[in-house]
């Protein structure tokens, strides 16, 4: 507990440091005390928990920019035709630190009350294997493979595929109402992880056999789209679901290498999208563009910028006589599930909002890609500074309580729990109606899953003894 208090005091100097404008001494106790709380969160929770990950994701959308702008770092030299200062110290940085420091001492306070290692602890003896869980997660697999086939016949086919990602995800959106099947595969991932982890090793590999047919048409139209987001989601909730009985508290060589080769590998998919970017062979590849892809290497200039672009634009260009929306944003959340074909006048949603105001050019081309949002930029459009605080006091409530609750014996809370994750990853570049739409809908299809396997006939579910 002494690290999370000298975190709160550290916060608050930053906040105190920033507000006069002492950027390097700033930058410096901001960073202190994420470094801090995150230590904190590892020995307590472990690195398989959403709220580490949740701290992590924290740290390389909040400061990531700012760190680059010290050092003087190339982070995107065209985006200064949107914000001249963008690569320097100004007022609109100084007020992202301000705001990402006060929703950085929201999580700290959180943490003085709830997150401690008495109400973290898992105490699990011996695992006993839910065979139950492999059933929903057969079930929840092919509607995510049906649903999905469904949209790929409805949008064309092969032919929409070899358009590229932006073009067949463009035309399965404008399809009349296409089947999200995202929420049904990640349930499926989080449903079999459990299992696997409570069978013998030795059957390990046959249930797996088993189950990937269920998936197996998601996963191909990912890969073939390049669609990295969904499988690098699938892969982390797959490790959370795996190891949710237990903390891993000690961060590994073998897990450092891991993950920087998923960043590397992750960072060489960003090129492969891009249409001049052809490959012939690992060297040839890494030869024609290691400067583009040692740039890359900086969060900064992957989509980790995007949450400081938005909200220093919005903060350089805002009027004088600007009036807070008081909360609004966040009451427009059931507008979500209307599609304009259906409710043509429902109110704009944020996003499209800040796009028509601060991207036109994407207006034009009726996109909202390459531009994002920020959770904390409508935390501030809404409240001010307080927002920030308000707004992640609030969230992060809901992820400390799932975290603290995962040890129970409650399927539903484990599913959800693992569903979070995604919500933490889209959270910092998503307006909240599309994060509680998120919520919302992964409620439903959980719920969807339970009904149908209930009226399915219980002689598709048997399968030969497996296990003596």
């Amino acid at each position: 507990m002494l690290k999370v208090l000298s975190a709160l005091l550290l916060c608050l100097l930053s906040v105190f440091c920033l507000c006069f404008k002492w950027f390097n001494i700033g930058l410096f106790f901001s960073l202190l005390s994420y470094v801090l709380l995150g230590y904190y969160t590892l020995r307590v929770t472990g690195i398989n928990s959403i709220l580490f990950l949740l701290i992590v994701l924290f740290g390389l959308y909040g400061y990531s920019v700012p760190i680059s702008v010290f050092f003087e770092a190339d982070i995107g030299w065209h985006r200064i035709a949107k914000l001249k200062t963008w690569h320097k110290v100004d007022d609109t940085l100084f007020s992202y630190l301000i705001s990402n420091q006060l929703a950085l001492l929201a999580i700290i306070v959180l943490y003085i009350f709830f997150v401690n290692r008495k109400t973290m602890d898992i105490q699990i003896h011996g695992l006993e294997k839910k065979i139950i869980y492999y059933r929903f997660a057969l079930v929840s697999g092919y509607i995510a493979s049906c649903s999905e086939l469904l949209n790929f016949i409805r949008a064309g086919g092969f032919s929409t595929v070899s358009n590229g990602k932006a073009f067949y995800q463009g035309a399965v959106n404008d399809l009349v109402l296409n089947i999200p099947y995202e929420g049904f595969f990640y349930i499926s991932i989080s449903l079999f992880s459990m299992f696997l982890a409570s069978t013998k090793k030795n059957f390990r590999l046959t249930y797996l056999i088993r189950y990937l047919p269920s998936i197996l048409f998601v996963f191909f139209i990912n890969l073939i789209i390049g669609e990295r987001g969904t499988l690098l989601v699938s892969f982390v909730i797959f490790a959370l679901g795996f190891s949710i009985n237990h903390r891993i508290k000690s961060i590994k060589t073998k897990y450092i290498f891991f993950v920087s080769i998923l960043y590397i590998l992750f960072n060489v998919l960003t090129l492969l999208r891009e249409k001049e970017v052809k490959y012939n062979g690992a060297i040839s590849f890494y030869n024609e563009n290691k400067e583009r892809l040692f740039r890359l290497m900086n969060p900064a200039n992957t989509e980790f910028y995007a949450s400081a672009l938005n909200y220093r634009i919005f903060i350089d260009r805002k009027p004088e006589n600007y009036k807070y929306k008081l909360g609004k944003t966040y009451s427009e959340v059931l507008f979500a599930f209307f599609p304009t074909y259906i409710y043509p006048n429902k109110p704009k949603s944020i996003i499209y909002e800040f796009r028509d105001d601060y991207f036109p050019e994407r207006k034009k081309q009726g996109s909202t890609a390459g531009t994002g949002f920020s959770s904390l930029l409508e935390a501030y459009m809404n409240f001010g500074y307080l927002g920030a605080f308000l707004v992640y006091f609030i969230a992060v409530f809901f992820i400390i309580y799932l975290e603290s609750n995962k040890k129970k014996n409650n399927i539903f809370i484990k599913i959800i729990y693992l569903l979070s994750f995604n919500i933490v990853l889209i959270s910092s570049r998503s307006a909240s109606q599309y994060i509680l739409f998120n919520v919302i809908l992964y409620l439903f299809q959980v719920s969807f899953v339970v009904l149908t396997y209930k009226v399915i006939p219980k002689k598709i579910y048997r399968i030969s003894k497996i296990e003596n």
